[in-house]
């Protein structure tokens, strides 16, 4: 009789520890797809106010000229406030990088503007954002 006892023991203590460690994984889980969200977000949200820029004359111009300033400005508009953001202007074959934080992740999307077909002088245009 006591050896029945001791293995219904076991069998308790096995199916109470696969219940703590399930609800661990659906906590872990659960994290990890609001994470995936943000980041669909954040990315999906670079790429509309890049596609807003390329299509803007002025702000095409503004990347082929290297003004960041006007660049900002039209970005600072558009992004939430909780977000900060830089920008780089560079020619295709340089490889640029923005004054980022190194404790943060860091979102980076680009896009390259050409101004008219009579001038090719293509910019690379590179938006890096972050939480604040």
């Amino acid at each position: 009789m006591n050896g029945k006892k001791g293995w219904v023991r076991i069998v308790e203590a096995t199916i109470a520890s696969l219940i703590i460690i399930g609800f661990i994984l659906v906590m872990i889980s659960s994290r990890q797809a609001k994470t995936a969200e943000i980041n669909d977000e954040i990315y999906e949200k670079q790429r509309s106010i890049l596609e807003v820029i390329s299509k803007n004359e002025s702000l095409r111009n503004a990347v082929i000229i290297n003004d960041e300033t006007a660049i900002n400005d039209a970005i600072a508009k558009r992004i939430p406030s909780s977000w900060a953001f830089d920008t780089r202007i560079c020619k295709l074959d340089e490889v640029c990088g923005g004054e980022v934080p190194y404790d943060k992740e860091v979102y980076v999307t680009e896009t390259l503007i050409s101004v008219s077909l009579t001038k090719y002088d293509p910019k690379k245009l590179k938006f890096f954002v972050w939480m604040k």
